[in-house]
């Protein structure tokens, strides 16, 4: 068994809760779309585009919440927009 240093396992732990965090995004994302798809049927491509590049997990979890009470797609995207700019 070769030897690690301590500096590999850190990488290597590093590494693994970058990956921990990715899933975690990834979900949130899957999630918010999902709700959309229940409630409109169809989400635009490029919402989908939009949602897909954030990566702050308290942004997602508030577009989750205000993916269930929304009137429409384009009122979301009002909403993400909001959310991006502040």
């Amino acid at each position: 068994m070769p030897y690690v240093t301590s500096i590999e396992r850190s990488a290597r732990q590093e590494g693994i809760e970058q990956g921990i965090e990715q899933g975690i995004l990834r979900k949130s994302r899957e999630d918010i779309l999902e709700v959309l798809e229940v409630r409109f049927k169809v989400v635009p491509e490029g919402l989908r585009d939009t949602l897909n590049q954030i990566e702050q997990k308290s942004i997602l979890t508030t577009l989750h919440r205000q993916a269930i009470t929304v009137d429409s797609p384009e009122a979301f995207q009002s909403l993400v927009n909001q959310q991006l700019e502040s």
